[in-house]
């Protein structure tokens, strides 16, 4: 039997360097804001990996599993208070137990490879594409070096760590997905769904009666 799950990421849209990549380059503006995309919304099949969140979440999911993707609590665009913005809902079609299986995957498929897929030759995205946000001591020594290369080089480091504890790989298709202006969605709907508003450092598992409850609330 599939389960669902509610996860939240940071958009490229959250702050200013994200904006500011954003107005250079023509990027949605809720894609995701680091390196290594993640998720990729971006591809046709939309893909999630450890890279972020290591085994607390990707090593979790199997095929048939729905994920709906909100934002991190924040002020978007031109909201007037601050909320979270639905922009997924995912269905997992492809469970992979690799990134070069990944790989292949896609190119039967005749696609281009997702940010988030790390195999030789599929670079990590320039930091003038990002939202300049990598974790605290790589960003401490961008401040002090101006080394932006170094950065990406650094940060995917990270990355990579974790995919190679955690090598499991989704694809999924979309149900929904919404990347320049998704619908938003305020404390009381969460908490008219869930009772509380619930955690998503560890994405939980949900009734899906109640995904199916949060979404009809965001697009009707």
């Amino acid at each position: 039997m599939s389960s669902c799950f509610l996860a939240t990421y940071r958009p490229l849209v959250m702050n200013r360097d994200g904006r500011e990549a954003i107005r250079r380059h023509a990027f949605p503006p809720f894609i995701d804001g680091s390196c290594r995309r993640e998720p990729d919304f971006e591809s046709l099949f939309p893909s999630i990996t450890a890279t972020c969140r290591g085994r607390n979440f990707a090593p979790r999911l199997q095929d048939g599993d729905r994920i709906a993707y909100l934002t991190a609590k924040g002020k978007y665009l031109d909201d007037s208070e601050r909320g979270w913005r639905l922009v997924a809902v995912l269905k997992v079609i492809k469970r992979l137990s690799s990134h070069r299986e990944a790989a292949a995957w896609y190119a039967e498929k005749r696609q281009p490879l997702p940010s988030n897929c790390f195999v030789e030759g599929n670079l990590p995205k320039p930091y003038e594409f990002t939202n300049g946000d990598p974790p605290a001591k790589i960003k401490k020594q961008v401040a002090a070096t101006g080394d932006f290369a170094r950065a990406i080089r650094l940060w995917d480091r990270t990355y990579r760590r974790r995919i190679t504890d955690w090598p499991v790989f989704l694809v999924t298709q979309a149900d929904f997905i919404e990347l320049n202006n998704p619908p938003q969605l305020h404390e009381e709907q969460l908490r008219a769904v869930f009772g509380k508003i619930p955690g998503t450092r560890n994405p939980p598992n949900i009734a899906c009666e109640k995904r199916d409850r949060l979404v009809k609330l965001a697009i009707g």
